[in-house]
């Protein structure tokens, strides 16, 4: 999957018509550092932003990154385990299959989806690999109901179809395929929605947890009804929302990809942000309690009939992988963790 950082370099460049380029492993045979669908932003000078490799692979392609034409395309294969040819020593011997792109040109479809992956819309791209390796893009895009470009062949464009909705119609998506189709290599990617994380409570112990889902290229967003303490100062990169506890509810948005944390620590604002998760029907939702308070405030809910079916399977309480956490940094880190296995489904 193409990291956040990545996809925003690359849409920058495209909307300024900067010189750039895009590397995006499109096939692994063996063992390799990243696997398929990771990809770097090559600028202008040659900084590298993202990883295909442990850091080695990188120099070799932003070299040929500077050879292309505007708007080219190359494939280019790396054998690690061959030390005679590079002499890496990585360890994860296989081979690497990169599809190399120079993003100035007229390349509306895939401009279109680095803008909608940079927005955290949902949006998927398939490319020929077979034209590619012969220094053609031939690449179709689909968004919003749109379908940008083509493949050259209807098989193909129905079988990409087919597996981008499979895979945009769950929110912890997102992993590149390899399709077959009409004799045909063709690689895909699938970006759903873009997951967020929404804390529920502006406390000092949500600041770490803030900072760090957003590192990890997370939406985040806080809410909390106290004013002096739901400010952007204290969560950069966040959207942050002042609202009376009355405003919980289903204009809040919530959704499959929403990955709830509620740590207010009262217990009133607590259950009301509980209530409007679980009737969102979220995949997630951890509760920064004892195990006492826990059990008292599942209580209540239970009266109220929202603890039911799948409920319990969604709530972690207390939250967090048991790491031994003590500080706020350390908790953080747990939670964090717990929603990347959930996404995951490890």
């Amino acid at each position: 999957m193409m990291q956040l950082d990545v996809v925003r370099a690359a849409d920058a460049a495209c909307r300024k018509g900067a010189p750039g380029a895009l590397a995006t492993i499109v096939a692994v045979r063996g063992s390799a550092y990243q696997r398929e669908g990771t990809s770097i932003f090559i600028g202008a000078d040659g900084a590298v932003c993202g990883l295909i490799s442990g850091g080695c692979l990188e120099s070799e392609v932003a070299a040929v990154a500077k050879e292309l034409p505007p708007g080219g395309v190359r494939v280019l294969r790396y054998d690690t385990s061959d030390e005679s040819v590079f002499g890496y020593g990585m360890g994860c011997p296989g081979v690497i299959d990169v599809l190399l792109e120079d993003l100035r040109g007229p390349a509306e479809p895939r401009a279109r989806f680095l803008s909608a992956l940079a927005k955290g819309e949902a949006a998927a791209r398939a490319v020929r690999v077979d034209r590619a390796r012969e220094g053609e893009l031939k690449e179709m895009v689909l968004l919003a109901g749109q379908r940008l470009g083509d493949l050259g062949a209807a098989e193909v464009e129905a079988a990409f179809a087919d597996a981008a909705a499979e895979r945009l119609d769950h929110a912890a998506a997102g992993e590149a395929v390899r399709l077959a189709a009409g004799g045909e290599a063709i690689f895909a990617w699938a970006a759903p929605v873009q997951a967020e994380c929404v804390i529920f409570g502006a406390t000092d112990d949500a600041q770490p947890l803030g900072r760090l889902a957003v590192e990890i290229g997370l939406r985040v967003r806080v809410v909390d009804p106290r004013g002096h303490l739901a400010t952007r100062e204290r969560f950069p990169g966040a959207e942050v929302r002042c609202l009376p506890l009355a405003a919980y509810g289903p204009d809040l948005g919530l959704g499959p990809a929403s990955y709830v944390v509620v740590m207010g620590h009262q217990v009133e604002r607590d259950l009301q942000a509980l209530k409007v998760a679980l009737e969102a029907g979220v995949p997630y939702i951890g509760l920064l309690s004892s195990r006492g308070r826990r059990d008292s405030m599942l209580g209540h809910l239970r009266e109220a009939g929202l603890v039911a079916d799948l409920a319990p399977r969604r709530l972690h309480a207390p939250a967090g992988l048991d790491i031994g956490a003590r500080t706020p940094e350390e908790i953080a880190l747990s939670i964090v963790a717990e929603i990347c296995r959930v996404r995951r489904k490890a």
